[in-house]
């Protein structure tokens, strides 16, 4: 099996190179392959600070059906497995997995404190008589693309950048639940999502998007913030507004799609206020919705939430 290795927060651009060398690995070789990540991220293990992900583990299963990766095995990592060295992360391989060839990136580091990189790894896999590709970084723009510059695009705001280097759009999966029905009362009703506490989530704001689910997707105009127009709780909420959509989902999983922010989160004079802006909201949302490209389409569409997620 060849396996593409590494800690995996998401599935962006640079990622999706190591996918084809792997694939194309596999092809000349006449083996399948594999994705080999770790559960925990390491970075939630290791981490001085508290680690939100950018995707968690099922939306990560969900990106792999979407981007056609065979499998994706997952690793227990701890720190005593972070303890070892690069000899024994190798033959923890050789025992869990029936490698024939790695792919790894170049900036790759295995074994505790990080002493292995891409050029060990190689001397390691040609003793077992492993195949190896080192795959160079992938930049735009000069820039290298990584989760950790995907993540803080996301939390500054800038999903349109994020989008960008992930290669499609960010996005949320969250269960329905019931929120205050002002929405309703005001003429938009809204489906309010259960945010998890572990993922990285947008700056406030109204942001254009997607709402997607049961073979479904649809135009949705999206809100972070805490509702700041009207008095009571100030819990962070993820509401989703979809023009002329009168379903009840309580209970179901919608994935939400982020396309771009087109303003921050703004406490109105009064309801008939917040109501003309989020009319404006509406038209910029179908706009946007109007011009995604197919490819973004197709990518959303596959990215339909299984009902017993």
């Amino acid at each position: 099996m060849i396996a593409v290795l590494g800690s995996f927060d998401g599935f962006h651009l640079g990622h999706q190179m190591l996918f084809e060398s792997a694939k194309s690995m596999a092809a000349n070789t006449s083996d399948s392959w594999c994705v080999v990540t770790f559960f925990p991220h390491p970075q939630s293990v290791l981490g001085r600070k508290s680690f939100h992900a950018l995707f968690s583990e099922t939306e990560k299963d969900i990106l792999a059906r979407c981007l056609e990766i065979p499998e994706i095995i997952r690793i227990p990592f701890s720190r005593s497995f972070a303890g070892m060295g690069p000899e024994p992360f190798f033959e923890t391989l050789e025992k869990t997995l029936f490698v024939t060839g790695l792919i790894v990136g170049e900036d790759f580091r295995f074994g505790k404190d990080r002493e292995g990189d891409s050029h060990l790894l190689r001397k390691l896999a040609i003793l077992r008589g492993w195949k190896t590709s080192i795959v160079p970084a992938y930049s735009i723009d000069g820039q290298k693309v990584s989760s950790s510059s995907i993540r803080k695009k996301v939390i500054s705001g800038d999903t349109r950048g994020a989008a960008l280097e992930l290669g499609y759009p960010f996005s949320i999966l969250g269960m329905v639940k019931h929120g205050d029905g002002r929405g309703r009362n005001i003429g938009f009703p809204t489906l309010n999502l259960d945010l998890p506490g572990d993922k990285t989530i947008p700056a406030r704001g109204v942001y254009t998007g997607s709402a997607a689910w049961g073979g479904r997707s649809f135009p949705a105009a999206i809100s972070i913030g805490t509702n700041p127009t009207f008095p009571g709780n100030r819990e962070l909420r993820c509401e989703a507004h979809i023009p002329g959509f009168k379903e009840d989902l309580y209970g179901e999983w919608v994935n939400l799609f982020f396309f771009r922010r087109i303003r921050r989160e703004v406490a109105f004079d009064s309801p008939s206020a917040l109501v003309a802006q989020m009319q404006r909201d509406v038209v910029e949302s179908l706009d946007t919705w109007n011009q995604i490209d197919p490819d973004t389409r197709r990518f959303i569409e596959c990215s339909m939430p299984d009902k017993k997620v």
